[in-house]
């Protein structure tokens, strides 16, 4: 018995954003990046996800559960699924929490602690806008806040991301100052999905004992919990595609 994991990032309905170009983000941060379109979720599609998740009794998973699994041995309940959401968009408050908390179901949110604002900015579907920390402190309810790194969710040129650049002692810091902050230290996902196996390594002597990639497929108890799978559900994903996923 195993689990899967998705993941989202961006909500919109429909005809309010460009699918045909990036979304530029807007982050506390000194960064500029854009989003790709795949990484987007039409609102529709993502109810009707959520409303098929619902009707066919899965079990959206807490990361304890997880761990239990990994750590205990401990059987997951049958049609177990994690949700997760990356990055702490405004979109997810907006249209995700409201679904999730009706279903009563529950997500995880890896949170880049030095991107949260500190004062709330209005909502624009033509920007990917990050929560002020007051947003994302309304979803506790129905979120788990894991680790993405304070300061090194960057990407360059070369293909390297922020985390690859700096030493071990600095990625400790970073890590630890964002997990002050969220709830679940030890739970991690690699920014943009970039890893190698140095990263790897790196994390497990710093305390990271779970990390989520962005390579699809079923994690298993054979699974390494440092590379553990996830499942893009991608814009225009169709709910057949969607179940194909879970299958």
């Amino acid at each position: 018995m195993g689990f899967h994991t998705l993941m989202y990032h961006e909500i919109r309905e429909k005809g309010t954003f460009d699918t045909q170009n990036p979304s530029p983000i807007l982050v506390k941060q000194s960064y500029e990046d854009a989003l790709p379109t795949k990484l987007f979720c039409d609102f529709t599609d993502f109810k009707a996800q959520m409303d098929f998740l619902e009707k066919e009794n899965y079990h959206t998973l807490t990361l304890q559960e997880i761990k239990d699994f990994y750590q205990k041995g401990k059987d997951l309940p049958e049609k177990s699924v994690l949700l997760t959401f990356d990055d702490a968009c405004q979109s997810i408050y907006k249209y995700a929490y409201p679904i999730l908390q009706q279903k009563n179901f529950h997500a995880v949110c890896f949170v880049v602690k030095g991107w949260l604002f500190d004062q709330i900015k209005e909502f624009d579907p033509r920007q990917s806008i990050v929560m002020a920390k007051s947003e994302l402190e309304k979803m506790r309810d129905v979120f788990e806040l894991a680790n993405h790194t304070e300061n090194l969710h960057q990407r360059y040129s070369d293909g390297s991301i922020g985390m690859q650049k700096v030493s071990v002692e600095e990625l400790n810091q970073d890590l630890a100052s964002c997990g002050q902050y969220v709830d679940q230290a030890d739970v991690f996902a690699y920014p943009f999905g970039i890893y190698e196996q140095m990263d790897v390594k790196r994390l497990a002597k710093l305390n990271i004992h779970y990390a989520f990639t962005t390579v699809a497929g079923e994690n298993t108890g054979q699974t390494p919990v440092l590379t553990l799978h996830r499942d893009t559900v991608w814009y225009g994903c169709t709910l057949q595609e969607f179940k194909a996923i879970l299958e």
